[in-house]
Protein backbone atom coordinates (compact mmCIF):
# COMPACT_ATOMS: atom_id res chain seq x y z
CA UNK A 1 0.00 0.00 0.00
CA UNK A 2 1.55 3.39 -0.94
CA UNK A 3 0.92 6.03 1.95
CA UNK A 4 0.75 9.72 0.67
CA UNK A 5 -0.38 13.60 2.29
CA UNK A 6 -1.68 16.21 0.20
CA UNK A 7 -1.53 19.68 1.25
CA UNK A 8 -3.53 22.56 0.57
CA UNK A 9 -0.81 24.50 -0.87
CA UNK A 10 -3.40 27.77 -1.76
CA UNK A 11 -6.85 27.57 -0.93
CA UNK A 12 -9.56 30.15 -2.08
CA UNK A 13 -8.20 33.11 -0.38
CA UNK A 14 -5.02 33.25 -1.90
CA UNK A 15 -2.53 32.89 0.42
CA UNK A 16 0.31 30.17 -0.53
CA UNK A 17 2.19 28.34 1.99
CA UNK A 18 5.44 28.50 0.17
CA UNK A 19 7.50 31.68 -1.24
CA UNK A 20 5.41 31.91 -3.99
CA UNK A 21 7.07 34.78 -6.95
CA UNK A 22 3.16 34.85 -7.84
CA UNK A 23 2.03 35.74 -4.76
CA UNK A 24 4.15 38.58 -3.38
CA UNK A 25 3.85 39.42 0.67
CA UNK A 26 0.24 37.28 0.24
CA UNK A 27 2.62 33.66 1.38
CA UNK A 28 4.17 31.42 4.46
CA UNK A 29 7.63 33.05 3.75
CA UNK A 30 6.61 36.43 4.02
CA UNK A 31 3.67 36.17 6.75
CA UNK A 32 3.42 34.27 9.25
CA UNK A 33 6.05 31.91 10.44
CA UNK A 34 8.53 32.76 7.50
CA UNK A 35 8.72 29.42 6.43
CA UNK A 36 8.20 27.05 3.14
CA UNK A 37 5.93 24.99 4.76
CA UNK A 38 5.70 23.03 1.30
CA UNK A 39 9.24 22.79 1.02
CA UNK A 40 9.51 21.85 4.80
CA UNK A 41 6.44 18.88 4.42
CA UNK A 42 8.04 17.77 1.02
CA UNK A 43 11.18 17.10 2.59
CA UNK A 44 10.14 15.72 5.89
CA UNK A 45 7.85 12.84 3.56
CA UNK A 46 10.50 11.71 1.07
CA UNK A 47 12.52 11.05 3.77
CA UNK A 48 10.19 8.69 4.90
CA UNK A 49 9.59 7.22 1.78
CA UNK A 50 6.17 8.81 1.49
CA UNK A 51 4.45 10.52 -1.29
CA UNK A 52 3.52 14.37 -1.76
CA UNK A 53 0.13 15.65 -3.20
CA UNK A 54 -0.36 19.18 -3.96
CA UNK A 55 -4.24 20.58 -3.58
CA UNK A 56 -4.03 24.48 -5.32
CA UNK A 57 -6.91 26.30 -5.47
CA UNK A 58 -7.70 27.82 -9.00
CA UNK A 59 -9.38 30.83 -7.89
CA UNK A 60 -9.50 33.29 -5.34
CA UNK A 61 -11.99 35.04 -3.75
CA UNK A 62 -11.02 38.39 -3.70
CA UNK A 63 -8.17 38.89 -6.16
CA UNK A 64 -9.01 41.84 -8.62
CA UNK A 65 -7.78 40.01 -11.55
CA UNK A 66 -9.88 36.80 -10.79
CA UNK A 67 -12.84 39.80 -9.93
CA UNK A 68 -11.97 41.79 -12.98
CA UNK A 69 -12.29 38.69 -15.28
CA UNK A 70 -15.14 37.80 -14.09
CA UNK A 71 -17.09 40.92 -14.12
CA UNK A 72 -16.14 40.42 -18.28
CA UNK A 73 -17.88 37.17 -18.25
CA UNK A 74 -14.65 35.21 -18.05
CA UNK A 75 -13.46 36.11 -21.78
CA UNK A 76 -10.54 37.83 -20.46
CA UNK A 77 -7.49 35.55 -18.27
CA UNK A 78 -5.42 37.68 -16.69
CA UNK A 79 -6.09 35.84 -13.45
CA UNK A 80 -5.35 32.34 -15.10
CA UNK A 81 -2.42 33.80 -16.84
CA UNK A 82 -0.75 35.88 -14.40
CA UNK A 83 -1.27 34.01 -11.29
CA UNK A 84 -3.30 30.76 -11.38
CA UNK A 85 -0.76 29.21 -13.98
CA UNK A 86 2.65 30.37 -13.09
CA UNK A 87 1.69 29.16 -9.47
CA UNK A 88 0.73 25.78 -10.99
CA UNK A 89 3.62 25.20 -12.69
CA UNK A 90 6.12 26.89 -10.25
CA UNK A 91 4.82 24.53 -7.27
CA UNK A 92 5.26 21.39 -9.99
CA UNK A 93 8.12 22.89 -10.52
CA UNK A 94 10.06 23.38 -7.23
CA UNK A 95 7.86 20.49 -5.38
CA UNK A 96 7.60 17.95 -7.53
CA UNK A 97 4.40 16.57 -6.17
CA UNK A 98 3.11 12.97 -6.95
CA UNK A 99 -0.26 13.85 -7.71
CA UNK A 100 -1.97 17.51 -8.11
CA UNK A 101 -5.52 18.15 -7.69
CA UNK A 102 -7.52 21.68 -7.67
CA UNK A 103 -10.95 23.11 -7.38
CA UNK A 104 -12.88 26.00 -7.55
CA UNK A 105 -14.07 25.87 -11.30
CA UNK A 106 -17.85 25.89 -10.67
CA UNK A 107 -17.52 29.94 -11.91
CA UNK A 108 -16.20 29.26 -15.00
CA UNK A 109 -15.75 26.81 -17.87
CA UNK A 110 -12.45 24.69 -17.85
CA UNK A 111 -11.43 26.84 -21.12
CA UNK A 112 -11.07 29.92 -18.63
CA UNK A 113 -8.98 27.95 -16.48
CA UNK A 114 -7.04 26.60 -19.52
CA UNK A 115 -6.76 23.58 -17.66
CA UNK A 116 -6.00 21.16 -20.04
CA UNK A 117 -3.04 22.98 -21.70
CA UNK A 118 -1.52 22.54 -18.34
CA UNK A 119 -2.80 18.78 -18.01
CA UNK A 120 -0.95 18.01 -21.08
CA UNK A 121 2.43 19.35 -19.95
CA UNK A 122 1.80 17.55 -16.65
CA UNK A 123 1.27 14.39 -18.03
CA UNK A 124 3.77 14.46 -21.30
CA UNK A 125 6.59 17.02 -20.92
CA UNK A 126 6.62 16.90 -16.62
Amino acid sequence: MRKYVVLTTKHHEGFCNWPSKYSWNWNSWDVGPHRDLVGDLVTSLRKKGLRFGAYHSLFEFFNPLFLEDKKNGFKTQDFVRMKTMPELYELVNQYKPDMVWSDGTETAVDTYWNSTNFLAWLYNDR
